[in-house]
């Protein structure tokens, strides 16, 4: 109501709001107030809202040590495969993806590349809720419970409502996106930024709640990405990404994660 620019107002609140330590309930408060205008569970936290804009100002902020050491040293991998035996995604990879059409068999090792990178990035993520910061748990344990409350009905929202932040707000941006987020010098070259965009891609759907069924693998346009997929229809997948949520939107206290690094508030 004050500002015509949401972006002009989060990010100084959010600062303040965390020196001040009250970021949790603010949080909680406009998040109940973005839940009341939310009439479907499976668009919760979607939108680009003052409670949405203010989680990925946190997230930003607070889980920048989280995200390096989660995920630089596969990101690192991506963009320097000469020091790896995988290599890039070949040209031909792209072309059938330009042309969305299905796998053959001559390309059935850049498969493998992808799943290999995909795998990698997956487990990386999955195993990293001991180094995840008490204040995204925190807020993800608010947010989790506000939308229990608001879908009672609906056993898997509590779920939803966490992935939309952690999967699909954060890493999956800061994959697809490594230079904004401070996970490598500049912008990566085109053919790097296409195997990222894949792999940024690939976590959305294994990150978001439910196993990877029929009718959502045939929402895909094109066939490759079905057939690609049908090799995550395990339920190991989504146990560890239901652990992982449970992990993450808890407030027992979590044992030190090693190393950290201050947060910085403000400059000057």
């Amino acid at each position: 109501e004050v500002c015509r620019d949401k972006c002009d107002a989060v990010l100084p609140l959010v600062r303040l709001l965390l020196h001040h330590h009250k970021l949790v309930p603010f949080v909680a408060a406009v998040a109940e107030l973005d839940l009341r205008d939310t009439q479907e569970a499976n668009t919760i936290f979607r939108g680009n809202s003052l409670a949405t804009r203010c989680v990925d100002e946190m997230m930003k902020i607070v889980g920048k040590h989280y995200l390096k050491v989660t995920l630089k040293p596969v990101i690192d991998e991506v963009c320097y495969p000469a020091e790896t035996s995988l290599g890039k995604l070949s040209p031909l990879w792209y072309s059938l993806l330009d042309r969305r059409s299905c796998f053959s068999s001559v390309v059935g090792i850049t498969q493998e590349n992808l799943r290999y990178y995909v795998d990698k990035v997956f487990r990386e993520i999955v195993r990293s809720s001991i180094s995840c910061p008490t204040l995204m748990c925190d807020v993800f344990y608010s947010l989790r419970h506000l939308a229990a409350k608001r879908f009672p009905n609906d056993p898997h929202v509590q779920y939803s409502a966490v992935s939309s932040f952690v999967f699909l707000r954060f890493f999956a941006v800061a994959v697809v996106s490594p230079h904004t987020f401070h996970l490598r010098p500049h912008h990566p070259d085109a053919q790097t930024s296409r195997t990222l965009t894949l792999i940024s891609k690939a976590i959305q759907t294994l990150g978001s709640w439910g196993s990877l069924t029929k009718s959502k693998l045939s929402s895909f346009k094109e066939t490759f990405m079905c057939e690609f997929f049908k090799t995550f229809q395990e339920e190991k997948f989504t146990e560890s990404v239901k652990k992982f949520l449970d992990d993450v939107s808890s407030t027992e206290s979590k044992e030190p994660s090693g190393v950290s690094e201050p947060v910085h508030l403000k400059e000057g």
